[in-house]
């Protein structure tokens, strides 16, 4: 159970003193007992993100999660410290949900996780590592170069809160269709340009289900796409198809379009590369930075 003190797999190490930590592999516990390991490790961080184990469930399975090579983390004592999880997929690995329970931390707690779960990538024959770290995380930031991770790009987490668009319909005589289930899949599988993050790349974003998509074709013939996942409350995992001579026009007359279908939903549309050239269209329909992550890599 979460909590009760627990023998280190190796009892005595070469000079006769308990390790100072020991990991068990997430495999090994419920979502629920995830779920609340992970809620304690969150207490105080930047970005509240509570999960329960409906979400915990979901998150591995969305997200290609490997149990086996993720880690609940103990100290000396056998209590419970710290969480990290290790997706993988096609030689390349992610590391998510990274976290130490708050009067646990230092005594190297997150080195001893960051070696732990690294080795696991190596022993799936994985050559890319990537993770991200929310901008102004420095002491994770600085823990990950120590570990070989580089800067790769920033990342925009925004949002856009329910409520009507403030103009009228900025391409009124555009043809409208809804995509298909397996249009949709075609979408993301064919049509979809490099450069996604581990969030919301295609494989991610097909998992997580609920997609819809709208297919628009301007007056001067040129065509794009938007797929999203719609839940009740929310839309979110966006995939904009913007022709790059109508790039602005097209992204405009997309989010216009969706959101007037949905205009009781919240939005939140995470990772979007802090350089794409749409993020003032975003602007302009009403769209805030919640706050930014940096995307980092390391390469075996």
């Amino acid at each position: 159970m979460i909590g009760e003190k627990l023998q280190p797999k190796t009892d005595l190490t070469t000079n006769g003193h308990k390790p100072a930590h020991t990991a068990r592999p997430t495999s090994e516990y419920s979502f629920k007992q995830l779920a609340d390991i992970y809620n304690q490790t969150r207490l105080d961080y930047i970005v509240p993100m509570p999960m329960n184990a409906r979400k915990m469930e979901e998150y591995v399975t969305n997200f290609a999660v490997n149990l086996d090579a993720s880690v609940v983390v103990y100290d000396r004592e056998g209590e419970l410290a710290g969480l990290g999880m290790l997706g993988i997929r096609d030689g390349r690995a992610w590391i998510t949900r990274l976290g130490v329970v708050p009067d646990r931390r230092g005594n190297n707690l997150g080195m001893f996780m960051m070696t732990t779960i690294l080795d696991a990538a190596r022993q799936h024959n994985c050559r890319l590592v990537q993770l991200e770290v929310i901008r102004g995380n420095t002491p994770a930031y600085r823990m990950f170069h120590k570990c070989g991770f580089r800067d790769a790009r920033d990342l925009l987490v925004v949002r856009r809160p329910p409520g009507p668009i403030p103009f009228d319909n900025p391409e009124p005589d555009a043809v409208i269709t809804n995509l298909s289930a397996a249009e949709i899949q075609t979408c993301l599988a064919e049509e979809r340009g490099e450069g996604a993050s581990w969030l919301d790349e295609s494989a991610s974003i097909l998992r997580a289900g609920s997609l819809q998509g709208l297919h628009i074709t301007l007056p001067t013939g040129e065509s794009g796409w938007i797929v999203y996942q719609s839940t009740a409350f929310q839309l979110s995992f966006l995939v904009l198809h913007t022709p790059s001579q109508v790039r602005d026009r097209m992204a405009l007359a997309l989010l216009y379009n969706m959101h007037s279908r949905h205009p009781m939903q919240d939005t939140k549309y995470e990772n979007i590369p802090a350089l794409d050239l749409r993020w003032p269209v975003f602007q302009k329909i009403g769209y805030v930075e919640a706050f930014r992550r940096i995307e980092m890599f390391l390469y075996f």
